[in-house]
């Protein structure tokens, strides 16, 4: 009678168990990716709840909110949107920093703010006819959640605390342009320059043991943009404050080493 071979333990084939270690391997991805994605959805609430506009919501709605939205990266330097495309969604920042810029028919550039993690940009295109109205970059690497404009109305509709915050937001970014406008008729640029450095030191500045430095890289040029003047004028201003000691550049970044000096040079024009 025909007897099938038998295998010792050292002679069984190789590869008999890989078929179990692939699945295995599998599951742990699996489990990798759940765990990820559960991290990522903590982290998306939490952020959600931490800024003005949905910070009222109950973690039911922003959980709702998390599962309609998308993810989107950006590199440095990269276009988020350009003015006058269309625009039907809105970005929350998650990470990095954005720079929103208009341009004028002569191709000179205003740059209106700088915006970092919690802040939302977009509505007025969701709001309004549906135009970008200004040019959106990326300062640094970004990560924006993206809500669309159906969803969004729809938010409207059904949370008047939401709408009341984004009535306030607005407000804050009117009177925030008022005053930048004001500034480049009535301030010179020491004056401007200063109160912009303070400004930057407030939203993105670290304490250090030598001063205050600012975390937000910016090259010159988009520094004068903040302050609607040439990078000429804004790197001999920055040069005398370096020989006075009033700051320092290093990497690229700044660090305020006198800022009573800058608080001088920002109310000596008024």
């Amino acid at each position: 009678a025909y007897r099938p071979p038998s295998f010792s333990a050292s002679a069984r084939p190789q590869n008999a168990s890989r078929p179990f270690a692939m699945l295995a391997e599998v599951a742990a991805k699996q489990r990798r990716r759940a765990g990820a994605m559960a991290q990522s959805i903590d982290f998306r609430r939490e952020m959600l709840a931490r800024t003005m506009l949905f910070g009222a919501l109950e973690d039911g709605q922003l959980d709702s909110l998390i599962q309609l939205s998308t993810t989107r990266q950006l590199k440095p330097r990269e276009e988020l949107c350009h003015k006058g495309d269309e625009g039907t969604q809105l970005f929350l920042i998650q990470s990095g920093r954005l720079k929103v810029v208009t341009t004028s028919v002569e191709g000179s550039d205003l740059t209106f703010t700088v915006m970092g993690p919690g802040e939302v940009v977009g509505e007025l295109a969701l709001l309004g006819a549906g135009i970008r109205t200004a040019t959106i970059s990326a300062l640094e690497r970004c990560d924006l959640l993206v809500i669309e404009r159906r969803d969004f109305l729809q938010l409207l509709r059904e949370n008047s605390e939401v709408s009341i915050q984004l009535l306030q937001i607005l407000a804050r970014r009117v009177a925030r342009l008022s005053e930048t406008m004001e500034d480049s008729q009535f301030l010179n640029l020491p004056a401007r320059l200063a109160k912009k450095l303070l400004a930057l030191g407030r939203a993105y500045g670290k304490e250090e043991a030598e001063g205050v430095r600012i975390q937000l890289k910016l090259s010159q040029s988009e520094l004068a943009d903040l302050v609607a003047t040439t990078r000429e004028s804004v790197n001999k201003q920055i040069k005398t404050w370096r020989d006075e000691g009033v700051l320092s550049m290093e990497s690229g970044r700044i660090i305020l080493h006198r800022t009573e000096a800058l608080e001088d040079a920002a109310e000596a024009n008024r």
